[in-house]
């Protein structure tokens, strides 16, 4: 997934988020990049996990509605959006080529450029809440089969791996509720409005499983 750092201009701005989360063709990466060996992801919880949503309403792929969230954010037009860089881990300048795709669709839908710092893995894993730059090129993998350890632990306001700085009262509720919802149904429901919150959102966008 691509986090945004909500803190930093263009990505305090949800218009923005959403901009770049639609300017990006998921299917064609999962084809092209991937030889369809991963899942494009309208969501941030996998198939297989408790309270994975079928249903889900993603940001889908729509370059036109991308130029139109543009233009009606703050910024009117991507000539006056600030300098962007994206935070990845890596070395001597290799980008993966999934990356390399994704900005090569940003500069081509969107007219943007967007620059890349690598850090070094251990540096990266361990200090990216202090190093992240506007975004940041990441993945996530559960330490336990439960939506807690997807949706809490990255979006939850003041989470230590909420490394975006994302925070939303509502969402905050909705989860601190789930946990405690002893009808795990109904838990599981919980966690779901939670997650279609966050995409609607734009709180990150997520790539693929």
């Amino acid at each position: 997934y691509i986090g945004f750092n909500v803190d930093k201009p263009p990505f305090d701005d949800v218009n923005i988020r959403r901009a770049f989360s639609r300017a990006v063709d998921k299917d064609k990466l999962a084809s092209l990049v991937f030889r369809d060996m991963v899942q494009p992801a309208d969501g941030i919880l996998p198939p297989g996990m408790p309270a994975f949503n079928k249903d889900l309403s993603g940001l889908d792929y729509d370059v036109v509605r991308a130029k139109e969230l543009i233009a009606s954010s703050t910024y009117g037009n991507v000539s006056k959006l600030p300098l962007i860089t994206i935070t990845t881990s890596g070395w001597g300048g290799l980008v993966s080529q999934g990356l390399e795709a994704i900005i090569q669709q940003w500069r081509q839908n969107l007219g943007v450029e967007v620059r890349v710092r690598q850090l070094e893995p251990e540096r990266f894993l361990y200090h990216l809440g202090q190093e992240t730059d506007e975004m940041f090129y990441s993945g996530w993998i559960a330490d336990y089969p439960h939506p807690h350890d997807f949706l809490d632990v990255l979006f939850r306001s003041g989470a230590e791996q909420n490394y975006g700085e994302y925070s939303n009262p509502e969402i905050d509720a909705l989860l601190e509720m789930a946990a405690v919802e002893s009808d795990y149904d109904l838990s599981l429901a919980l966690y779901q409005q939670a997650e279609q919150k966050l995409v609607e959102d734009a709180a990150s966008l997520p790539l693929w499983f």
